[in-house]
């Protein structure tokens, strides 16, 4: 008799330890799902749901339990998952399946893995099924391929700039010291306005700030010497660039030859809009220096700013030389500017 006693404590003994245990595996499981984007399901071999776990919000468990997929889910995607848990009834084999189809209003996607559930006697009674929400996962990586697309886009179109800026200055330059200092500093320009379309992640950048950028060198000089009118405006990507690049051209000549190369020099740098706003016209306007007469020969700077500048942005750059000194209009279409102000 006590040998009895004996062994039914230690089975009630196991049997509560199992339940413990059983119970903390649970609760691990639940943890594990909670917050996370995965649902579990069972169903039984007519494939009616008997249990459903961490179900997406506007779900219940009590909303699926003895309901079937064709219950629960649109019409074309029903079909999709259905044959899939009878696919893996009918072989034995897990199956996955990914799929689109909108639920409560919104466009989703699930990641579906299909394992066949069977009895102690090794008979298949129905299916498991894990279901990843994977809609967020699927924006990112459009959002991915969209941005690789615009940086191998933008990419070659800097590379065409960097390519033109060498040629013309390996035409003009007559020592290799002379087209590594020239070369460097076209360089460096485009990688100042690089740094401001960073900072706006790509999204344009102020044509205040591109302005004020180039002629960083001079800032003591603003208000007084250096005069900068007009509303601010945001440019595209494609404009900063080649804009900065005009105003690094325009900047190193006043420096070498024009309003910038002595004491009292001025220049006077406007915007606005003209021909009923369809067009932004920049001027930069210099008095004060050396007086001014016309080149004998088009300058690597006069090249790049009449013919590169302004084909890349399909718009129009005019020099002229009065004694005073340069006088540049760069005029450009609208569709360069993303935004006012």
């Amino acid at each position: 008799m006590e040998e009895l006693k004996s062994t039914r404590q230690q089975l009630e003994a196991r049997v509560e330890e199992r339940t413990q245990e059983l119970a903390e595996a649970k609760q691990r499981f639940e943890i594990a799902l909670r917050g996370s984007p995965i649902s579990v399901f069972s169903q039984d071999a007519d494939l009616r749901f008997t249990w459903a776990h961490n179900l997406p919000a506007g779900l219940k468990s009590e909303d699926l339990i003895g309901k079937t997929d064709a219950d629960i889910f649109p019409p074309e995607a029903a079909v999709k998952i259905i044959a899939a848990k009878q696919e893996a009834m009918k072989t034995g084999k897990s199956q996955e399946l990914e799929i689109d189809f909108e639920l409560y209003r919104r466009e989703r996607s699930f990641y579906f893995v299909i394992e066949p559930l069977s009895d102690d006697a090794g008979k298949i009674v129905g299916a498991a099924s894990v279901a990843v929400d994977v809609t967020e996962r699927k924006a990112n990586e459009y959002q991915l391929r969209l941005l690789l697309r615009e940086l191998t886009h933008r990419s070659k179109n800097l590379l065409a700039v960097i390519h033109a800026i060498a040629r013309q200055t390996a035409a003009r330059t007559t020592s290799v010291e002379g087209f590594l200092d020239r070369f460097s500093a076209r360089l460096y320009a485009i990688g100042m306005s690089h740094d401001l379309l960073v900072a706006d992640d790509w999204h344009g950048a102020s044509l205040r700030m591109l302005v004020e950028q180039q002629l960083e060198s001079h800032a003591d000089a603003f208000g007084r010497g250096i005069a900068i009118e007009g509303e601010d405006v945001m440019l595209k990507p494609e404009a900063v660039h080649n804009l900065g690049l005009a105003l690094h051209e325009l900047t190193a000549n006043a420096e070498k030859y024009g309003s910038l190369s002595k004491p009292g020099g001025e220049i006077h740098i406007k915007w606005d809009y003209c021909e009923d706003a369809k067009k932004l016209k920049l001027t930069w306007d210099e008095s004060g220096g050396p007086k001014v007469s016309e080149p004998s020969r088009s300058g690597f700077g006069r090249a790049m700013l009449e013919t590169v500048v302004g084909k890349a942005l399909a718009g129009d750059v005019t020099l002229s030389f009065p004694v005073k000194g340069v006088h540049c209009e760069i005029v450009i279409p609208a569709a360069h500017v993303t935004s006012r102000g």
